[in-house]
Parts: C-alpha cells; sequence; structure tokens
C-alpha cells in the first residue's frame, strides 16, 4: 500500500514539474533586450556625398535573423521583414543628413527596440604642394616631389559649417597608415612630411571631426614621387633665356658663342642651393664649374665638327638626389 502511495506521489510531482517547465521556458524566451545591445555600424564609417552606404545591426543578446526588423526614414518604411539586418543606400549631397529609425521585435516577444542612426555625409579634400622643388621662371604647372624632397599637404573640408566660420575641427593625419601624433590635433590642417628615399609614393590620409559631432570626414591619396630632370635652354644678351624653346637631345650653334642655362626642375634647390654640386663636362673632360651654376657658355676656336656637353647635379648630403643629361652641341 505505501509503494502504491509513494508511486503516486512521484507521478505527481513529475506532472506538476511537467506544467511548470513551459512557463519557465516562456520565461526564459520573454527576457528582453534592451537598446544598447544592439549595435549599429555603418560602411564606410565617414561616407562622403553620393557614395553607396551600408548599415547594420548586430547583437550578442538575441538572434536578430529570427526578429522582425523594419527601416523607416522620416515614418516611411523602407524595409521591413524577418532578418532584415542591414540596409543599403545612397547618401545625399553635403550639408544633407538622412535619419533612419529601426525598429527590432525579437522573436517570441511582444515589446520592441528602436534604434535610431543618422547619417551626415561629409566631404573632404586634400591639396598638396613640393615646398622646395625648383621650377624655372613662368612654368605653369607646380614642382613635383622628389625623393627626400619636403612636401606640404593640406586637408579642405567640405562644409557650410567650416565656410562660415563656425567650426572647431580636429584633425588626425596618417602617412603609409601610421598615425602621425605630432601633426594631428585641434585645427591642425597641415602636415609637412619628408619623402622617403625608398618609397615610390606616400598615401596620405587624414580624419576630420568637428567638435560639435556634426562634421565627420575622412579622405586619403597618393602622392607619387617623381624623378627630377634637366632640360637645357639658351640664353639671348638682348633676349634673356628662351625657356619657350627646350633644347632636345642635339642642338645647332649658329653664333660665335652660345649659353646654355640649365633648369634643374623638381630638385629641392630653395634654400639648400649650398648642398648641390655642379659637374659640367665637354666632351668627357670635366672642366672648372662656372660662376653661375647653372649656366655654360661655348666658344669654340673654330668651326665645325660637335661638343657632346654633360651636366650632373647631385646633392651631397641626401641620397638619390642626382640628376643629369647630355646635349650635342653642332659647332
Amino acid at each position: 500500500m505505501k509503494s502504491k502511495k509513494l508511486k503516486i506521489l512521484i507521478i505527481g510531482l513529475f506532472v506538476l514539474g511537467m506544467i511548470n517547465i513551459p512557463s519557465f521556458l516562456s520565461a526564459e524566451m520573454q527576457i528582453e533586450i534592451q537598446e544598447g545591445e544592439i549595435e549599429v555600424t555603418t560602411s564606410p564609417n565617414n561616407p562622403q556625398p553620393y557614395q553607396n552606404v551600408t548599415i547594420k545591426i548586430s547583437s550578442y543578446a538575441t538572434d536578430l535573423n529570427k526578429a522582425t526588423i523594419t527601416w523607416q526614414e522620416n515614418s516611411k518604411t523602407l524595409l521591413s521583414g524577418i532578418g532584415k539586418t542591414s540596409y543599403a543606400f545612397t547618401a545625399y549631397g553635403p550639408n544633407t543628413s538622412t535619419t533612419f529609425d529601426i525598429t527590432i521585435k525579437p522573436a517570441n516577444s511582444m515589446s520592441t527596440v528602436t534604434k535610431r542612426v543618422t547619417i551626415a555625409p561629409s566631404e573632404i579634400e586634400i591639396m598638396w604642394e613640393a615646398l622646395n622643388g625648383y621650377t624655372p621662371p613662368f612654368y605653369k604647372g607646380k614642382s613635383l616631389p622628389v625623393s627626400g624632397g619636403m612636401v606640404k599637404a593640406v586637408a579642405i573640408p567640405n562644409t557650410n559649417t567650416i565656410k562660415s566660420g563656425n567650426g572647431s575641427i580636429t584633425y588626425t593625419w596618417k602617412n603609409n597608415d601610421n598615425t602621425v601624433l605630432e601633426a594631428s590635433g585641434y585645427n591642425k590642417n597641415s602636415y609637412v612630411f619628408k619623402n622617403d628615399v625608398f618609397d615610390s609614393k606616400n598615401e596620405i590620409k587624414v580624419t576630420a571631426s568637428s567638435v560639435s559631432g556634426n562634421y565627420n570626414a575622412e579622405t586619403s591619396i597618393q602622392i607619387p614621387t617623381y624623378n627630377p630632370k634637366i632640360i637645357f635652354y639658351r640664353k639671348s644678351p638682348a633676349e634673356g633665356v628662351f625657356y619657350n624653346i627646350a633644347l632636345d637631345k642635339e642642338a645647332r650653334m649658329a653664333e660665335e658663342e652660345m649659353t646654355l642655362v640649365a633648369a634643374p626642375y623638381f630638385l629641392p634647390l630653395n634654400g639648400n642651393e649650398g648642398n648641390f654640386t655642379y659637374d659640367w663636362q665637354i666632351n668627357g673632360k670635366m672642366i672648372d664649374t662656372p660662376r653661375k651654376k647653372t649656366e655654360l657658355t661655348v666658344r669654340p676656336n673654330s668651326r665645325g665638327g660637335y661638343a657632346n656637353i654633360s651636366l650632373v647635379i647631385e646633392n651631397i648630403n641626401e641620397l638619390f638626389q642626382k640628376v643629369t643629361n647630355n646635349l650635342k652641341l653642332t659647332l
């Protein structure tokens, strides 16, 4: 009899446990998630105007692939459904922001979580110049950076906030993925660096953000390293240097004497003239360096034949800052 009562008691406890299990599971499934447990990311991090942008949501607290997710812009539904964890669109122009409301309802939950994200596309440009590279008078281009030369990069934000004078910007500069701490900081919109002698280019990146938080932008630019070159020109005593007519590999001498002017394009001469040597040769023989180091006057003893003229300009304090050229002059 006791055995029968014991069996009935065990069965009763088992049934009671089975009744309570669903309620326990239901309580476990109804655990609510918080807004902070939903992460929103954008790609790219700082979109530019008219750039393709993807917004994604993720969570460690719930399976979003089973959640019902609705994307809205200004109360207009753009996308809705189970597992809609990303939305792609094209950003508007500069100074135009877009606000998205993302409503997430996890599976087996009666409540929802709403996340809001604002995309404000911002644009920034990098302009650069070689600081000490030589170019002759009337040259219409700009000097190009050479190995070991100094280059200045300037960040130019494209936003009404900055143009109106109300912007306070912090800049972060990177050179080949290395953050340049001394050049970064509040209102440091320019960065001066020396070209590496072994790199064929420098990738310069800048990230700019306003103190108020309404402007964030980044961009990068690759600045190539160029080779300097010497170009010869003829100089007239009366008219000066004919910079509009370059002397190619061969030239003919019509006068009794002729002055050649060598223009060492892009060599970082400005402020460093004393570091450079000028080696002139005529028919393979070294001659004394002229008083004006870039000018050579030729006075042949007789006419006929030709003279091979060469010039080597080299920086004695810097590797790979060396340039040479030759000219065959018919006498």
